[in-house]
């Protein structure tokens, strides 16, 4: 494995389309094929105490998803300082992963880890298999103390409620936007909007991570990336596995 390819002067590996399909091709590929999230449990030992943290607050990301996750916000973020943008945390598990890499990193960013932490709000009953009050089961107060426990407050920041009544008022108070978009919010509706709603504040070559579209259980999450993202945005997918990643705005062509 050529480690150089992680160096952040390394990136973009190969543009094309507006994205950097060398980077999607790289992390996509050793992903899946060469067993590469097992490598950075042997080797790396910030990506080790993040998988702790995910470990002990829970989390449905597989372990190759968590692995991208780490390598998009160690490596490939054009801007190291902006924050990363969760929607759709149940437990925290995710969410603390990244602040926990964050703190390890020295980094100022932070995580915004959006979620009602009490189920899911109504759901669009034609195109989505889940249903109001899935996922209630978020042991929310155990999330809190955990955070405190572990000295994760500068990291983290937990956003309580609907996102079209949250989104807006941390958009507007943090001078410092998102850079990553992690979308793990499962129906049509609410990826529509946080999509949108986030456009106008993304830097430069920002990610999009989209955790559901390939789901069987999520064809309205799929819509949502059909609808926006391909066919009025124009974009084009950086990375399919484990990912659906795009970038926001669309990187040069050299």
């Amino acid at each position: 494995m050529d480690k150089s390819l992680y160096h952040a002067s390394s990136y973009p590996l190969r543009v094309s389309n507006g994205r950097d399909i060398g980077a999607g091709h790289t992390r996509g590929c050793w992903l899946e094929f060469s067993g590469l999230a097992t490598t950075l449990t042997q080797d790396d030992p910030i990506f080790v105490e993040a998988m702790h943290a995910a470990s002990a607050r829970g989390t449905l990301l597989s372990a190759n998803k968590l692995a991208n996750l780490y390598l998009i916000l160690r490596y490939a973020m054009p801007d190291s300082r902006a924050h990363i943008f969760e929607f759709g945390s149940y437990m925290g598990g995710s969410a603390v992963f990244m602040a926990t890499a964050l703190k390890l990193l020295k980094r100022e960013a932070r995580v915004f880890a959006f979620d009602t932490f009490e189920g899911m709000p109504e759901t669009d009953p034609v195109r989505d298999l889940h249903r109001a009050g899935d996922f209630a089961d978020s042991k929310f107060d155990g999330l809190v103390q955990y955070i405190a426990d572990n000295d994760l407050r500068t990291h983290i920041t937990l956003v309580k409620g609907r996102f079209d009544e949250t989104l807006p008022g941390i958009l507007a108070q943090e001078q410092q936007g998102p850079g990553l978009l992690h979308i793990d919010c499962d129906i049509y509706e609410p990826i529509k909007y946080v999509i949108r709603t986030c456009l106008p504040r993304l830097g430069a070559g920002s990610h999009i991570v989209l955790d559901d579209p390939l789901h069987g259980s999520c064809l309205g999450a799929f819509d949502a990336v059909q609808e926006l993202l391909i066919r009025e945005l124009d974009l084009t997918a950086e990375q399919a596995y484990p990912h659906l990643v795009f970038r926001y705005p669309s990187l040069p062509d050299a």
